[in-house]
């Protein structure tokens, strides 16, 4: 059985923190602890993995991204590996590397942000995909850690944002909507515990205010960014109600619309004649869709590539540049 940094931790009766820092040469570490420690280490034969070791021969060029949601039943989509494409961008030519790890609300419970930077020998992470109220969000606030949220909004000394101005972009694809759709508006939502859902839904209600649109004419899918439930819930609506109701679908993702679109042309209708639908994101999946629908291009990777540039810039230089925000574009449709 392969021994973990935690195992050693567990039978020294130390953290998992304390072990990193004995390990690897830390002078707070008390002697006898050290030692004690050391002999544990021998005694279960653990062994460090070559990328820890590697991690701390250099770790101040050393950096990862935690995602969480990578273990939903959403796979990896286009957004997240536009992000990674952004950080992969930035470190071209430059001596370093970046890892990436897949986090859960558990993993967070279980092992403090402090102390996973530790035990990977990380100077610094980029967080993106936690939910309001996650335990790293909150322990960023009061740790000396340099940390980057893209499309989270973080507090701290050490930390930074890298955000869309979602209330401003979802309230423009919300009035390009009702402007060239259909007054009786499906608002496809994502999960309520994300801070851009509350900031897109804000967006959404400042439009339709403008417009006087009224509640008898907005019905609202609760989805939660994944593109099958997405699918379930839009077929049983248009099912159900044909096109006596709602017949502008304005979502809160691109999957989401890609997936209202779908349900659209099974169900014998026509985007764009029957419904009107729009997403959110700008992926590239959308050029496949015929005829093409509006969206809002969140320019992605550069949303990856200006998180990692401030991730450094703290590290090196101990900067906080509070929120950085990324400008969005609307994307015509046909």
């Amino acid at each position: 059985m392969l021994i973990s940094i935690r195992d050693v931790a567990k039978e020294a009766g130390v953290s998992v923190s304390t072990v990193s820092r004995a390990l690897n040469g830390y002078d707070d570490v008390n002697e006898d602890t050290r030692k004690r420690i050391m002999d544990m280490a021998s005694k279960l034969g653990y062994r460090p993995s070559q990328s820890a070791r590697n991690l701390s021969l250099k770790k101040k060029e050393n950096v990862a991204i935690l995602i969480s949601g990578l273990g939903s039943n959403s796979p990896m989509d286009e957004f997240t590996g536009n992000v990674l494409k952004g950080l992969n961008s930035y470190i071209q030519g430059k001596d370093m590397m970046i890892a990436m790890y897949g986090i859960s609300s558990e993993i967070q419970r279980q092992l403090s942000l402090k102390d996973f930077c530790e035990q990977y020998s990380l100077s610094g992470v980029i967080l993106t995909g936690l939910k309001l109220g996650d335990k790293y969000i909150e322990e960023v606030k009061n740790n000396e850690i340099p940390c980057v949220g893209i499309d989270i909004r973080l507090e701290g000394n050490m930390a930074a944002s890298v955000l869309t101005d979602d209330v401003k972009a979802f309230k423009e694809i919300t009035l390009y909507a009702i402007e060239k759709g259909y007054k009786k508006l499906v608002l496809v939502k994502g999960k309520d515990e994300a801070e851009v859902t509350i900031d897109r839904y804000k967006g959404f209600k400042t439009a339709v205010k403008e417009k006087s649109i009224s509640k008898d004419n907005i019905d609202i899918l609760d989805c939660k960014y994944d593109e099958e439930l997405a699918y379930t819930t839009v077929r049983e609506y248009i099912g159900k109600y044909g096109k006596s109701r709602g017949r502008t679908f304005i979502c809160m993702s691109d999957l989401m619309a890609i997936a209202t679109v779908r349900c659209i042309e099974e169900l014998s209708y026509r985007v764009g004649e029957d419904f009107f639908v729009t997403g959110f994101d700008g992926i590239q999946l959308l050029n496949y869709i015929k005829p093409k629908i509006p969206t809002i291009d969140q320019n992605i990777i550069k949303k990856g590539y200006e998180g990692m540039r401030l991730l450094m810039d703290i590290i090196k230089n101990g900067k906080n540049p509070g929120t950085v925000y990324i400008e969005h574009s609307l994307i015509n449709g046909e």
